[in-house]
């Protein structure tokens, strides 16, 4: 039976909203129509690289991918941090805000890994064009895809299979806008050290390998750039890195700190940043800087509008 000071696991209180009414629906109106992008961008996206054939290459498969990564960040929170803002707070039962930590933690790990699997695509069609599809071939393509899925999953199963088992005080008040592992982590009435060292060890491993990764790709990619003189490369490895930039740095100054050196506030904003807005650049990032995407989506426009003509 639960102590007198620990419950067991029944709804969640998701507080960490404005407490001003106007600030609230200030807040959103700016995140619906952010998330709307995010959503219709990234499915949009997807949905065009399966339908275009020319767009059938390893680089696109795996944007492919990116996008279906981002949709599921935004569907695990987007929905209920949009009702929060309405109401002030809002309530998830134990197994939902379980499964939001995992499928939100998931798709993070696994976007990491499929971004560095990205930068070697970028620098085996830079750096060695003429091997280029012996260096990326479709059964690689599949299986890293797929291990970057595993890998999200798996880590992603740990951190919420583990907060989860913990026992929770009488406060289920959670002080943000979606289950984190850190401010859930918060409620425990039982040490929390296990939790806390693998957080550090998982999400370090996986975001310090791939970093670790995409700056050695870019780093052999800019030097063939500057020896080559490939400028579209340049500009493509540039939009490239900004995205990495600015998802890493987020996730290092959200998962990677000290324990104890929580700043609530500050969290808060982070974790808006990396969950409904990155997932919105992201396509833009990708897509709208790219001739090809933007050609292929030219081609679909104009020719339903002949369709429609005829």
């Amino acid at each position: 039976m639960a102590g007198p000071n620990r419950t067991v696991m029944t709804d969640f209180l998701l507080v960490g909203f404005p407490s001003r009414r106007d600030l609230s629906l200030l807040l959103f109106s700016l995140a619906l129509p952010i998330f709307l992008l995010g959503l219709v961008g990234n499915l949009c996206l997807a949905v065009l690289i399966r339908a275009e054939r020319s767009l059938h290459t390893p680089m696109y498969y795996f944007l492919s991918h990116l996008a279906l990564l981002d949709l599921c960040s935004c569907c695990a929170v987007g929905p209920v941090m949009l009702w929060g803002l309405l109401a002030g707070w809002a309530a998830l039962p134990g197994p939902a805000c379980a499964l939001q930590m995992f499928l939100f933690a998931a798709a993070t790990d696994a976007e990491c890994c499929l971004l560095a699997v990205m930068a070697y695509d970028r620098y085996a069609a830079v750096c060695r064009p003429l091997h280029y599809q012996a260096a990326v071939p479709p059964r690689l393509c599949r299986g890293l895809v797929l291990g970057s899925y595993a890998a999200g999953a798996a880590s992603g199963a740990v951190h919420s299979g583990l907060a989860f088992r913990l026992p929770f005080c009488c406060s289920r008040a959670v002080n943000s806008f979606f289950c984190d592992i850190p401010p859930v982590l918060e409620l425990a009435c039982a040490d929390t050290s296990l939790n806390q060292a693998l957080l550090l060890a998982i999400c370090g491993a996986i975001q310090s390998v791939t970093l670790l990764a995409i700056l050695a790709s870019y780093g052999l990619i800019l030097g063939t750039v500057r020896r080559v003189g490939l400028r579209r490369a340049a500009s493509t490895c540039g939009s490239h890195l900004a995205a990495v930039a600015v998802l890493y740095g987020t996730l290092i100054f959200m998962y990677l700190r000290p324990e104890g050196s929580n700043a609530p506030q500050a969290d808060k904003m982070a974790a808006a940043f990396y969950t409904v807005v990155i997932p919105t650049l992201n396509p833009a990032i990708y897509s709208l800087r790219n001739t090809d995407v933007k050609g292929a989506l030219a081609r679909r426009l104009l020719g339903r509008r002949r369709i429609g003509g005829g």
